[in-house]
């Protein structure tokens, strides 16, 4: 039995805990990867989109949203307008009221959402579902170039149980 198998864990607090213990074996996955000449990176997108798929389809994220909670949310423009749309604004009053681009440029990104929790997250639920920024939308991406992203996802398995099933899923399916 794998360390994930239990949904039932992954639901608790205790994913954090959970991810650290795996951690070793993640750092091992991403050494493997990074130097398995024997599979190309789109066979190996193809693999990893194809364990997330059941993942993905099984997890209800709106009983989760602990990435609104934890993580930055970075922006790209046309997600001002979305989120201008859905708070019933301009987007520069949104921009003012919601957005730190100072902060954000700093580390190369165009805006950056303030404060952690997100300010649209509202009873475990986001209450701009329908006009949520791209990234929110794309969470988590493994693919495309998943070889070259692994490590900045590995940390994401102590706040995102598809992360951690995800990556749980394909060390077994490297024998790790």
């Amino acid at each position: 039995m794998s360390a994930t198998s239990d949904n039932s864990e992954l639901s608790t607090q205790n994913l954090a805990l959970l991810a650290a213990t795996r951690r070793d074996t993640f750092d091992l996955l991403r050494y493997t990867l990074e130097f398995a000449d024997d599979i190309a990176d789109a066979d190996l997108d193809a693999l990893v989109e194809a364990i997330a798929a059941p993942i993905v389809a099984a997890t209800d994220c709106t009983q989760c949203a602990r990435c609104c909670r934890a993580l930055d949310v970075y922006l790209i423009p046309e997600d001002a307008v979305r989120l201008a749309a859905g708070l019933g604004c301009d987007v520069e009053q949104a921009l003012a009221e919601y957005v730190d681009r100072e902060s954000a440029a700093v580390e190369g990104e165009w805006g950056r959402l303030r404060g952690k929790p997100c300010p649209f997250l509202a009873d475990g639920l986001c209450s701009l579902y329908a006009h949520r920024p791209e990234s929110c939308r794309l969470y988590p991406a493994f693919t495309p170039d998943f070889r070259w992203t692994l490590e900045d996802l590995i940390p994401g398995a102590a706040v995102c149980p598809i992360i951690m099933q995800v990556l749980d899923a394909l060390a077994a399916r490297f024998g790790l």
